[in-house]
């Protein structure tokens, strides 16, 4: 039986009580069947007709009566939504999940624009990157370890240069670590990568978790035109390709010049055990 069936054979039971409810009910069951803007249309319509006043019937037995439609409804709209919810897409892996790149020890800072303790900055545009990591029905997954490593902004990883190359940003560290809080939320001040041998600008990601296990990906930036030519974008599909792509805003939409926030969810695949998802 559909929801509005269920609903109109509750509301046909609870219409002997008194035309108190009788009104309440009618509207009721029209709300559950109506679409968004009929519905406001309805609401905005009622409160012109004295359906909630109190003076029709006692005051207690007004109480009852709607305690008793929430706790009818309220089931009923539990079930139908249980049987409608989908698990979430995860993050994809990136495709090759093995980099020489990658540094063999992570700094542990999340700030990769200046070395600690020291005054001068990495060269190149800063960033903010942030997110939130969830499981599989968007539960937060709080103390996930988040480790990144980039080029610098000529597009050059240090782990693969000579201690003496010209082209080291030595104001920039390449790697840093974050942990998500409570509420799954994670946050790293860094540039924007250069680009390199075709490849857009992005980011390397590891995300580790004791009960989650761990997700190699990458990041990279929207509407970047480097994406557009770039091999390895283009060979995800294109849901994966939404997945990997952060989304680019300014701190301050006023200020064209401002540093830009680039927004990056995780997905990890599972569930937690001790978490309601309804």
């Amino acid at each position: 039986m559909g929801t509005s069936k269920k609903l109109k054979y509750v509301f046909s039971k609870i219409d002997l009580f008194d035309p108190f409810l009788h009104k309440f009910s009618f509207l009721w069951y029209n709300m559950s069947i109506l679409h968004q803007k009929e519905t406001k249309f309805l609401l905005k319509n009622a409160l012109k007709i004295p359906i909630f006043s109190f003076s029709e019937v006692p005051m207690i037995k007004n109480i009852k009566i709607l305690i008793i439609i929430l706790l009818f409804s309220g089931n009923i709209f539990a079930n139908d939504f249980s049987n409608s919810f989908h698990a979430r897409t995860p993050t994809p892996s990136r495709l090759f999940l093995n980099n020489f790149s990658m540094p063999k020890i992570f700094n542990k800072t999340n700030n990769l624009i200046k070395k600690t303790g020291s005054f001068y900055l990495a060269f190149g545009e800063i960033i903010y990157l942030q997110g939130k990591v969830t499981d599989s029905f968007g539960i937060p997954i709080s103390g996930a370890i988040i480790k990144i490593w980039q080029a610098n902004s000529k597009g050059k990883y240090h782990t693969l240069l000579a201690k003496n190359d010209l082209n080291i940003d030595k104001h920039f560290s390449m790697s840093g670590t974050a942990v998500t809080d409570n509420l799954g939320n994670y946050r790293f001040i860094t540039i924007v990568p250069g680009f390199y041998f075709g490849r857009a600008p992005h980011i390397n990601m590891n995300i580790n978790h004791k009960r989650f296990g761990e997700l190699k990906t990458e990041i990279y930036f929207e509407d970047h035109p480097r994406n557009e030519i770039d091999s390895q974008y283009l060979s995800y599909s294109p849901r994966d390709r939404k997945s990997l792509t952060s989304m680019v805003r300014l701190s301050n939409m006023f200020d064209p010049n401002s540093r830009k926030i680039c927004t990056f969810d995780i997905v990890l695949r599972g569930t937690h055990q001790y978490k309601d998802y309804i």
